[in-house]
This record gives structure tokens, C-alpha cells and sequence, in this order.
């Protein structure tokens, strides 16, 4: 006889008391690990997403789209670690830097900025070659032209402007180009107020009342010195000013503001504040797939910020392509009226263009010594000791104070060593002022007159004349530099 299935017997009358007995306790571990996996769980999707932003705006930059390209892209990111880029095995990564002004502008693809930045893994360095956009060299398939037009050219034949200026700066400066960035004006400022703006201090008060305005004329910006928090329109004035007053006209100085608006964007993106906040990160990302381009994949992108996140603020080298006394260019005018740069050492002759790319990184920066550096005007040519203070103040001298000379007949200009602790600076002194060195100090320099110059607050320098105990150098500037008057330098 079979016996009968018990039915499982609910009592509903039982207490709600004596129901919890029944249940298995949860311990506290269990919540605990519950929540862990939730969190996991949504980094792992916002990591997911943010990935595939990353590559697919990779991919729209690099201009290589499709579903192979983005598990092609996965692939590369995954296995990051294993992977060098170009030029890292070498010790020298060269990315060309361009900025043009785009849709929307003027000879939209002139290439108004035109840089070569060179990374150097083991030393943690940076150098900054600021080449001139009126530089006359030969553009394959177009003959003798200003270096601007290559991108142009290579845009409106095949849309590879990039590539063809690429070939030309490899040509001049004799370096392999291993990557480029492209990046209009548009995209640029866009980017630079999604960051929140740059902290750029500006060394000098200056005007410039011919900066282009958006309808063919002119309008004039202002930058007063000191540290400033710039948005996008503002930082784009900064870098593109090019007839500033106050010794900010030149190339030099020029091509000075944008290594500096360049190292302060470096710092802002791969600051904290923008490596945690996906939004930010998504925005740039969105800007850059439309107003920029690169041959970079995503990988190389992910490791060239991880070594530019090494890179020393005290190891930097700055250097710039210019006219003036010791510059490799010079300036001539053509027959049709065109401005163009050819270099000094001949017509086709870049060798001296070559050397200093090829030895950027052992050239020596005034900064390295800090010398404190005195001028005196020797001389009756008004503004003399002003105008030598900001040629050499625009290239990172430490001028400390300046007068006029007791003896006003100094045909050339004579540097003083006080304390033969500087070579590097005094040699490179020599060199931009055409000057005799000296380490005898005439007595009559104790005797030092007082200058005032309303203006030379902003550059920091002062007119109560220091103590020779307190100098490297007093220079005493002679007429051999007189042009320095009838440049932007005064």
C-alpha cells in the first residue's frame, strides 16, 4: 500500500517572530561583498563605454572607422604594455604639432602654428622647435613655397596635408616624424573651456592692434602681465598674436606664448581633476573627432600621455627658428611684395636648421644658470638699456635691474663677469649681443646714474641699480646694438 505524499502543511497563523527563526541569518560580509560587486560592476560599463569612446573617436580622428578597425583598436589597448610606439626604442619620439584655422576662416588650412615636439623617455625631457610659418622651402609637387602651404596643398590635392608638411619638416630639420597633430581653431578653443580654462602667466604687458577680427579687418586684444586663468578665445589671441608691442611682435616671442599655452594644456588634461570626470574626458574626446587629426591609434595615444606624464618642467627645452643677430634665418622681401624667411647658411642650405634638431636636447637654456644680469645703456640712443632688456628678458635671461652708464661712449657692447660661475651664459651672451667679455670692473661703474622707464614694471626689472656684490654680469650695451631700438624690443 502506497503511502500518501505529505503536503506540506503553511500555517498562517503563525507569528512573524517566529518566522524570522526559520531564515538563514545574512551576515554583514554578505552586504558588504554585495555592494562591491555593484560597484565593480558599474566602473566595469563605465569603463566599457569611455573605452569605446576613446577608440571610436580614435577612429574618426585617424580617419579609420568600421567594426575590424574597433576590435582592432580593443586589441592594441589591451595589450598596451608589451607595445613601444615609434621612435620610443630610439629614445626620441617626434610629434609634429600644427594649428590651422578650419572651416570657417581665411586660408582655412594655412598652418598658422608649425612645431616639432621631440620626447625623450630616458631623461624625461621635452624640446619645442618652433619653425616659422614664413619659412620658403620646396614643397614637393609645388616647387619653392612659404612652409604654410603644405598642408593646404596636400588638403585641397588628396586631403593628406599633414602627411605632405610632415615630409617637408623631416626634409628641413633632417628627423624622422613619427606622428602628427592637427588641430584647428575651432576644436582649440572648444577644448580649453571644456578644461575650465589654462593658468598661463604672461610675461609682459603688451597690445596688439592688428589681430584679424572674423570679417577681414582688424581688432585689438590687450594681455596684461602676470598668472590668469585664459578661456579658449582669449588663449587663442594669446598664441596668435603676431604685431604685439612691448617686444611680443617677434617670431620668437610668438612661438615663446604657444610652448607655454601648450605645457599648460599638458598639465590641465592630464591633471586629476580631468583624468577622474568621464563627462570632461567624453566632451574633449567628441570635440577632438571633429576638429582634429592624427596618425595615432588609440594605443599610441594611451602611451605616449603615459610618458608625457613623466616629463620635468625643469627639463624642457625651448628653441625657435628666427631672424636677429644669431638666428639661422634671414628676412627678404620678393618681387611680387611676399615676406619670406630663407636660412642664413644659403638659398637651399638647411645643414644649421639640421644640427639644432638634431642636438636640441644638449643645448644649454639661460634658465639652467640663472645668472643675474644687469644693463646699462653706454650710449646717447635713447631706450638702448630697455630695448637690450626685453630682447633678452623674451629669451629667459634673468635681467635684474637696469641704468644708464657714467661713460656714454661704448662703440660695442662689453659684459662684465663678476663671478666666472656662469659659462654657459656668458658665452651665450656673447653670442646674441656681439659683445667683448671682460672680468675687470672699471671704477666708475660704482658710480652708476639712475634710469626711469614708466613701462618697465611689467617685465619685472628694476631701475635702483644693484650692488656688483649682487650681479654675475653687468652689461654695458654699445652702439653695435643699436637695432635693437628699431625692432619690437622697445
Amino acid at each position: 500500500m502506497k503511502s500518501k505524499k505529505k503536503v506540506p502543511q503553511i500555517d498562517l497563523l503563525k507569528s512573524a517572530v517566529e518566522k524570522v527563526v526559520y531564515k538563514r541569518p545574512r551576515r554583514k560580509l554578505f552586504y558588504v561583498g554585495k555592494f562591491f560587486i555593484y560597484f565593480f560592476v558599474v566602473v566595469a560599463i563605465s569603463g566599457a563605454a569611455l573605452s569605446f569612446k576613446v577608440i571610436s573617436s580614435s577612429n574618426a580622428i585617424t580617419e579609420e572607422g568600421g567594426i575590424s578597425g574597433f576590435f582592432r583598436q580593443v586589441k592594441s589597448l589591451v595589450a598596451i604594455e608589451d607595445k613601444v610606439i615609434k621612435g620610443e626604442t630610439q629614445d626620441r619620439i617626434n610629434v609634429l604639432l600644427l594649428g590651422m584655422g578650419g572651416q570657417g576662416h581665411s586660408g582655412a588650412y594655412l598652418t598658422d602654428t608649425i612645431m616639432l615636439a621631440s620626447l625623450k623617455p630616458s631623461t624625461n625631457q621635452v624640446a619645442f622647435l618652433s619653425i616659422p610659418r614664413d619659412l620658403f622651402v620646396e614643397i614637393p609637387g609645388y616647387g619653392w613655397r612659404k612652409i604654410n602651404n603644405a598642408n593646404a596643398f596636400g588638403e585641397m590635392s588628396n586631403g593628406q596635408g599633414a602627411e605632405l608638411i610632415s615630409e617637408v619638416v623631416s626634409n628641413i630639420t633632417g628627423q624622422t616624424i613619427h606622428y602628427y597633430g592637427r588641430l584647428d581653431f575651432t576644436g582649440f578653443t572648444e577644448i580649453v573651456d571644456m578644461l575650465g580654462g589654462l593658468e598661463i602667466e604672461v610675461d609682459n604687458t603688451f597690445s596688439d592692434y592688428m589681430y584679424p577680427d572674423w570679417n577681414y579687418g582688424y581688432q585689438p586684444v590687450t594681455f596684461e602681465a602676470g598668472q590668469q586663468v585664459m578661456g579658449g578665445d582669449e588663449a587663442l589671441k594669446f598664441v596668435r598674436s603676431r604685431h604685439g608691442n612691448n617686444g611680443e611682435g617677434s617670431d620668437f616671442a610668438r612661438s615663446k606664448r604657444q610652448q607655454k599655452v601648450l605645457l599648460a594644456f599638458k598639465e590641465k588634461v592630464l591633471s586629476i581633476s580631468t583624468l577622474l570626470n568621464p563627462v570632461r574626458i567624453i566632451d574633449i574626446l567628441n570635440s577632438l573627432s571633429e576638429h582634429t587629426k592624427t596618425n595615432m591609434e588609440a594605443w599610441e595615444l594611451v602611451r605616449l600621455g603615459k610618458i608625457a606624464m613623466q616629463i620635468k618642467k625643469d627639463e624642457i627645452v625651448n628653441q625657435v627658428l628666427e631672424t636677429g643677430p644669431n638666428g639661422l634665418l634671414y628676412s627678404e622681401t620678393t618681387i611680387d611684395g611676399a615676406y619670406i624667411l630663407r636660412p642664413k647658411a644659403g638659398l637651399d642650405d638647411f645643414s644649421e636648421i639640421e644640427k639644432v634638431a638634431r642636438e636640441i636636447f644638449s643645448l644649454t637654456t639661460p634658465t639652467q644658470e640663472n645668472a643675474r644680469v644687469e644693463i646699462q645703456n653706454g650710449t646717447n640712443i635713447t631706450g638702448l638699456a630697455s630695448a637690450t632688456s626685453r630682447y633678452l628678458g623674451s629669451r629667459d635671461y634673468n635681467i635684474v635691474s637696469i641704468g644708464n652708464s657714467q661713460n656714454r661712449d661704448y662703440d660695442k657692447t662689453v659684459i662684465y663677469d663678476l663671478t666666472k660661475e656662469n659659462p654657459d651664459t656668458l658665452k651665450m651672451l656673447k653670442e646674441e649681443l656681439g659683445a667683448n667679455v671682460s672680468t675687470l670692473l672699471p671704477a666708475f661703474i660704482e658710480n652708476r646714474e639712475l634710469i626711469e622707464y614708466e613701462d618697465l614694471e611689467i617685465m619685472n626689472v628694476s631701475t635702483n641699480l644693484e650692488s656688483p656684490e649682487d650681479l654675475d654680469f653687468i652689461i654695458i650695451v654699445g652702439a653695435n646694438s643699436s637695432y635693437l631700438t628699431e625692432n619690437s624690443y622697445y
